[in-house]
């Protein structure tokens, strides 16, 4: 059972409000479709007498040794797919051994997240929520034993589903965008000891200022195409953003991830990891944590290929 299946039975299975935002993107749908598209330009050059058999797709981030470079991506609305679904994730996710960032606009706060599975979890914050919160999830954060804590920079203005701003899924409000500014990240700074992420990233220019604001890792992020219409597809600034930070910090890629094929190519151009959101909704809401845990297995073993008819014996390489 592929990905597509997958999906195929998620898309049957949850409330149609949940199909919709899962499957939606902002106006014409552009930048949703151009994510997934980009890494179709890039091919593989085959080996036919490789000399790898068990290729190794672990990864090394913020401390952490991982068993894939894949990373479950900060997404606070799980909670459309079932009362249950967030902390399915969470524990699909660990049963993968895999790392997660977790979202402030989910239901379960720092704590909630750390109850619910003991793997590598990154905390990631919205401005909107306010100081007084950030800063006392982010401590909390450290207390818990999590790996990062991070902010989501590219909020200026909410998200939208086709031609409409949803409601919150965390408190039914409407949505409202949030100016995040470099002093954000210089704020977070003071809070805590642990490593800082900034997501968002879409360009040289910004990675530049947000290293320089103290940001010790950055997300390639177009919020899945849920931001701006016809903007660039993750995967085509993710070059210019590793040539701006010249190895300063790690970059990770968020957004059109369908495939441990992709999870190669964004490694290759530059990428230390990857986050995965809509595959692992589409796995939750097909079977719950096992769902999620045949994601990763499903990723791993399309990792694994690559590398063996590629003859690449380290992903990392």
């Amino acid at each position: 059972m592929g990905l597509r299946d997958l999906r195929e039975i998620m898309r049957r299975q949850v409330p149609p409000e949940a199909w919709k935002h899962f499957n939606g993107a902002a106006e014409s749908k552009a930048t949703f479709h151009r994510n997934p598209r980009a890494f179709r330009q890039y091919l593989f050059r085959q080996k036919s007498f490789p000399d790898v058999s068990e290729p190794d797709i672990s990864a090394e981030l913020f401390g952490q040794t991982l068993p894939t470079p894949a990373i479950t991506a900060p997404v606070g609305s799980f909670s459309l797919i079932g009362d249950n679904a967030e902390r399915e994730v969470a524990q699909g996710t660990e049963r993968a051994g895999a790392m997660m960032l977790t979202s402030q606009a989910a239901h379960l706060d720092p704590k909630g997240w750390r109850d619910a599975a003991k793997s590598p979890l990154v905390f990631m914050a919205y401005m909107n929520r306010g100081k007084p919160e950030i800063s006392e999830y982010a401590k909390l954060a450290e207390d818990l034993g999590f790996a990062a804590v991070g902010i989501t920079m590219d909020t200026a203005r909410p998200v939208k589903i086709g031609d409409e701003v949803p409601l919150s899924t965390k408190d039914g409000k409407p949505r409202k965008g949030h100016k995040s500014t470099p002093k954000d990240i210089e704020w977070m700074k003071q809070q805590t000891r642990l490593p800082v992420v900034v997501k968002g990233i879409m360009g040289a220019d910004d990675a530049r200022v947000a290293v320089n604001s103290g940001a010790d890792a950055l997300v390639v992020s177009n919020h899945g195409g849920r931001i701006l219409d016809f903007n660039r597809a993750a995967l085509e600034a993710l070059p210019e953003v590793v040539d701006a930070v010249n190895g300063k910090v790690p970059v990770l890629l968020d957004s059109g991830i369908r495939s441990g094929g992709d999870i190669v190519k964004a490694l290759a151009l530059g990428a230390k990891a990857v986050l995965v959101g809509r595959p692992i909704a589409w796995g939750v809401g097909a079977f719950g944590a096992r769902g999620v845990e045949r994601v990763y297995n499903i990723l791993a073993e399309e990792m694994q290929r690559v590398l063996t008819m590629t003859g690449v014996a380290r992903v990392r390489d």
